[in-house]
């Protein structure tokens, strides 16, 4: 720059217009004393003095950014979802990629804790749509988040962006996340919900403005597993932010699903923290739980499964144990013991990695004589097929569906795993 005819060459001095002058503050602390105090480094520019430091090469600064904030964060632990979801969106507007240690952190920081607790200010629309597509990505799945949720969040956030007028509008026109839960649960599916008389006419208002903001983010929605109800009082009202082709598919096939399949949400497949063995514990998230034990112990989901519907998860392997035991639980007339092998209960009934089926085995180990289907190992997808209706069960290795299992069982039960160190398993609906 200084050797060649560009201007600074001629120039006494050298301008960075895309830079601050406090972030280049940091930049000269840190190239005259190799280190960066509170007296420069404040945490309102910490995302563009992070873009500074990349732009100029300086890997041990990043670093003494990233220790700044993870010790900034310990401070104001009461309030680290909002901080981190506020500095992310700042980031991304300052960095072309977002694949880096820093992004990296604050997408962990904001997956930590429900969607619905970060304020929608503090979110940009890059921001969001990066959060979301975390969520999405199978390797992120730490989020205890409904599917609802998520489309809820969306078009709040949206309307908030416009005012607060559109927010509080959008705000009446859609039911609470206890609303849906409480249909998602029931089987009168009885609607108790009423939207405002002037929906569609307010709605007009704004419309385009929403679709805009909407468009990109509501690709990562998957409406499948909205209950139906919602989208014909209340999304379908909403008209443009999704496509008519888009609802129509969407009815085509949870008609296709009519008395066959009972409709269950992502918080029915959450491990229950108050239903497990004392030496299992969750890793980040309600769907993944991981064993500690030297013996088998066991844990349930929240959520008990009856009715007539076929319901069907998937167990995936994500750290195979000496006999990982996959199958479901039942608690109605029993003192249930979590720290034990659930096979050998009579309210378990259980398929193990050895290739094998267990119930009321009454012995701690074994004996394992009743062959099924084939040994699986770490890795492996393991599908629950429970049918309700007849009241039986099967099970599916990476797609290979194999014959009933078991026959006779409950009309009330739950889902569940039996593991011994180092064991992990995470529970998704199908």
């Amino acid at each position: 720059m200084l050797l060649t005819e560009m201007k600074e060459s001629t120039q006494n001095v050298i301008n960075f217009s895309e830079f601050s002058s406090k972030s280049l503050y940091v930049i000269l602390e840190y190239l005259y004393t190799e280190k960066v105090t509170e007296k420069t480094l404040k945490i309102e520019i910490i995302a563009e003095a992070f873009y500074s430091a990349d732009f100029f090469l300086l890997e041990q600064l990043k670093q003494q950014i990233i220790k700044f904030f993870t010790n900034y964060l310990e401070n104001n632990k009461e309030n680290k979802l909002n901080i981190s979801a506020k500095i992310l969106s700042q980031l991304l507007e300052y960095m072309e990629s977002s694949d880096n240690e820093f992004t990296s952190l604050l997408s962990d920081s904001v997956n930590f804790g429900p969607l619905k607790t970060i304020e929608y200010c503090n979110l940009n629309g890059k921001a969001l749509e990066f959060i979301l597509s975390r969520i999405k990505n199978e390797e992120a799945k730490i989020f205890s988040t409904l599917e609802y949720d998520l489309l809820h969040y969306i078009i709040l956030w949206a309307a908030n962006e416009i005012s607060e007028e559109a927010l509080l509008f959008y705000n009446s026109c859609l039911p609470s996340s206890e609303i849906v839960r409480s249909l998602n649960r029931s089987h009168e599916q009885k609607w108790d919900f009423n939207v405002p008389f002037n929906m569609q006419e307010s709605h007009t208002k704004y419309q385009s403005t929403m679709i805009a903001k909407t468009s990109s983010l509501i690709n990562y929605i998957n409406l499948e597993r909205i209950h139906p109800f919602v989208i014909s009082n209340t999304i379908e009202s909403l008209e443009g932010l999704i496509n008519m082709k888009t609802i129509m598919n969407v009815y085509k096939k949870q008609a296709l699903l009519v008395g066959k399949y009972a409709y269950l949400d992502d918080e029915s497949f959450q491990w229950d923290d108050h239903a497990h063995g004392s030496k299992m514990w969750f890793d980040k998230s309600p769907f993944i739980i991981i064993s500690n034990s030297s013996s088998h112990e066991w844990i349930r989901t929240k959520v008990p499964i009856s009715g007539q519907g076929l319901i069907e998860w998937n167990i995936v392997v994500e750290k195979i144990c000496n006999r990982f035991w996959v199958g479901i639980c039942t608690e109605n007339g029993f003192k249930v013991n979590y720290n034990s092998w659930l096979g050998k209960q009579e309210y378990g009934w259980v398929f193990g990695s050895l290739g094998v089926i267990c119930h009321n085995t009454q012995q701690e180990n074994g004996p394992y004589t009743n062959k099924y289907g084939r040994e699986f190992n770490e890795n492996d997808r393991i599908t629950v097929h429970l049918d309700m209706r007849d009241r039986t069960c099967s099970f599916s290795i990476n797609g290979e569906k194999y014959p009933v299992a078991f026959h006779n069982l409950p009309n009330v039960v739950y889902p569940a795993v039996s593991l011994i160190a180092p064991g992990r398993a995470r529970i998704e609906p199908c």
